[in-house]
């Protein structure tokens, strides 16, 4: 009998594409890394609101690092992943979800076990969000880079599930000094709780390592949290940021370890980072002599502790897996006396303050006249005066009147008046605007555990303080169940603005203006998360909630596609403009640029628009590409009167210390469009070759 038990679980788990020997590993687990890079040209970047920063070219590409983690005692998984993003919003979710589903069927993966989350990159190419706010910067939607987005989202995923395997995952923690500060530390002092915790920000990096049967590491995922903001306003290429380079640098060092299986998937993910900042010497200062030294240094620190916590891996987790997840209709919705201190309380209409207007001053100021940190109701008319005129400059800094041009300021203002429920928050404008909504007020709410690891999806940017209540609670709630830690995964499966404490809400600094539903946000977060808590400690379910609209066939303004790409009779796509020289050195920056057609024209998903070429045995070899930190991709147009369609690509490189001496050549690869027929064709070329001398 027992024979017969054991061979039809063994046909069970065959057909459900696992392997007979995974039945006695502790976990089933897989990686999964696929190429998110949108487009690298005339789209505008989303993190600072700036509508001039507009993308030209590549810095780093953008990458989506999923993984799935699965019961092999049955059919239970989940999936997580971190993507170089400034957020996920609702709708990549929803188009995520729809493709594995259309694939898989509709019970293996849903809404409730995929948990997406954003490593909060300001200077990735925005436009893919089926709301508004996010879509300012990019001056409406970008339905090329919501394709590429969600494809990549979900090709990561598919690897993963089909790289399941028997392993085992490990949890660390480790203190990462030196490496965050807290941005708004006035508002941070007024919670009566500082004096519990010897830092302002969280210094705590948790870390997954996933190996194996062969105790070969196939992934790690550590949550830290820190603005990814190393590049400021000026930045122009495509960016992964710290985070993304931390990811880069771990990948590159775990290749060439022995305990590696060469291709590992390292994801260095966000938490409530809301008032943490990288820029630990001033604002906008990370220490570097340029921006790009800053954010390769705040890389190196997390990179390094990452390796650390690698190294001395010893906490193996317990096969104890479950997920919860529901949608909640936040405006209106009630929280018990319990968590507010305050009696019962409802969540406010949406609504975004004054100082959400002055950006942060510390990260990214928007520098409009008469705008700053702590705008409120109660320093009205000592302090600062609302009027008509001042409205009307912020409207001018901000891209609103590109998006929603159906009205005017005059308009907006005259109707926007300040809610009792948000105080002492003075409104700038309403979450639902003439029509428009800036964010979804279905707001999901999400729990993995993994062992004794439970993570707490947040859709929003928490801050340290708003965080660690969070966390505190949830803690205490399962502490009993087997869970020692709690971690907050930030910026998790929709995008709704800042989670501030009540205190920090009444200082109405930038976070706090940007808290969107008013002062009771984190109390109904502590709410919510309390009973899911409760629920999987009982194993019972948690009600699914109203399923949000999809919004994808509701996208009014588009943002502009490529017409055509011209080049003069005599020219040829790829041919090279300025060449490079002769001889170069350690150190130096060599740069080739190249008559091009527009990188939106085609992503090059998975490739490249330019290429470092090596010559070894007399065959050119591909060294470098768009995606390493020492290389740039930077696009242009051709400002010259009688090529108005015209651009170039310019390919540069800052060689590295550890560059062998040869002889090598900046090859560029695109795709150009034509005016006549509309047919994109592709072409490339290649500068002179050059010699690196030692």
């Amino acid at each position: 009998m027992k024979t017969k038990i054991i061979r039809w679980y063994t046909t069970f788990f065959i057909l459900l594409g696992f392997s007979p020997l995974a039945l006695s590993a502790e976990w089933l687990l897989g990686t999964g890394k696929y190429d998110i890079t949108g487009p690298a040209a005339d789209v505008g970047m989303v993190g600072y609101g700036e509508t001039s920063q507009t993308t030209k070219g590549i810095h780093s590409r953008l990458w989506s690092r999923a993984f799935v983690i699965a019961n092999p005692q049955d059919s239970q998984r989940l999936v997580f992943v971190s993507a170089d993003l400034q957020s996920i919003t609702q709708g990549v979710k929803q188009g995520v979800v729809a493709k594995l589903k259309s694939r898989y069927g509709n019970d293996r993966f849903t809404d409730e076990n995929v948990m997406l989350t954003a490593t909060h990159t300001h200077v990735g190419p925005g436009g893919y969000d089926h709301y508004v706010m996010l879509n300012m910067s990019a001056l409406g939607y970008a339905e090329d880079n919501y394709n590429a987005i969600v494809e990549g989202i979900y090709q990561s995923i598919v690897m993963a599930n089909s790289s399941l395997a028997e392993g085992d995952i490990y949890l660390e923690q480790g203190t990462l000094l030196n490496t965050s500060v807290n941005r708004n530390p006035e508002p941070y002092a007024q919670n009566p709780d500082t004096g519990n915790y010897q830092y302002d920000t969280n210094k705590t990096m948790t870390q997954l390592k996933l190996v194996n049967a062969n105790n070969k590491a196939l992934g790690i995922i550590n949550w830290f949290a820190l603005h990814n903001v190393s590049l400021g306003t000026g930045q122009r290429q495509l960016s992964s940021d710290h985070k993304g380079a931390a990811s880069y640098l771990f990948e590159q060092w775990a290749s060439n370890q022995t305990d590696s299986t060469g291709n590992l998937v390292a994801a260095f993910a966000n938490s409530n980072l809301g008032d943490a900042s990288p820029n630990i010497c001033g604002p906008g200062n990370g220490c570097g002599s340029s921006e790009y030294e800053s954010l390769e240094l705040a890389a190196e620190k997390q990179a390094n502790k990452a390796k650390s916590l690698y190294s001395t891996s010893n906490n193996k987790l317990l096969n104890n897996l479950d997920y919860r997840h529901q949608y909640i209709y936040f405006p209106g919705y009630t929280v018990a006396g319990e968590y507010t201190g305050e009696g019962q309380q409802n969540i406010c209409e949406g609504a975004v303050g004054w100082s959400f207007t002055a950006g942060s001053s510390w990260d990214g100021p928007s520098g409009i006249d008469g705008i700053f940190e702590g705008m409120s109701v109660e320093n009205e008319g000592i302090e600062w005066d609302r009027s008509e005129s001042l409205f009307e400059s912020v409207i001018r800094g901000f891209p609103l009147f590109g998006l929603m041009n159906a009205f005017s300021a005059a308009a907006v203002y005259k109707d926007t008046q300040d809610d009792p429920c948000q105080y002492p928050k003075p409104t700038f404008v309403e979450r639902k605007v003439v029509g428009q909504q800036l964010y979804t007020p279905y707001l999901p709410f999400q729990m993995f555990r993994i062992g004794s690891l439970v993570l707490v999806a947040a859709p929003s940017e928490m801050t340290t303080m708003a965080g660690r209540r969070l966390e505190e609670k949830v803690l205490a709630s399962m502490q009993g169940h087997g869970v020692t830690r709690v971690v907050i995964a930030g910026l998790a499966n929709a995008y709704t603005g800042y989670v501030t404490t009540h205190e920090e809400f009444d200082r109405q600094h930038y976070e706090g203006g940007h808290t969107i539903y008013g002062p009771n946000t984190l109390a109904a977060y502590q709410q919510i998360y309390t009973g899911m808590a409760n629920a999987m400690n009982n194993n019972l379910a948690v009600d699914a909630g109203p399923t949000p609209t999809d919004l994808s066939n509701d996208q009014i303004i588009h943002v502009i596609g490529v017409v055509y790409d011209d080049k003069r009779l005599w020219e040829s796509f790829g041919q090279v403009w300025n060449d490079v020289r002769n001889n170069y050195s350690i150190g130096d920056t060599v740069s080739a640029s190249f008559r091009s057609g527009h990188p939106r024209n085609d992503f090059r998903t998975g490739d490249t628009f330019i290429e470092i070429q090596r010559k070894v045995n007399g065959n050119w070899e591909t060294y470098l590409t768009d995606n390493d930190l020492d290389t740039r991709f930077i696009w242009t147009r051709d400002t010259a009167v009688d090529c108005l369609a015209c651009s170039f690509a310019e390919g540069q490189w800052v060689i590295g210390e550890d560059t062998p001496a040869g002889t090598y050549r900046i090859k560029h690869k695109g795709n150009w469009k034509s005016g006549w027929t509309g047919k994109v064709s592709s072409y490339s070329g290649k500068s002179s070759s050059f010699t690196v001398n030692n």
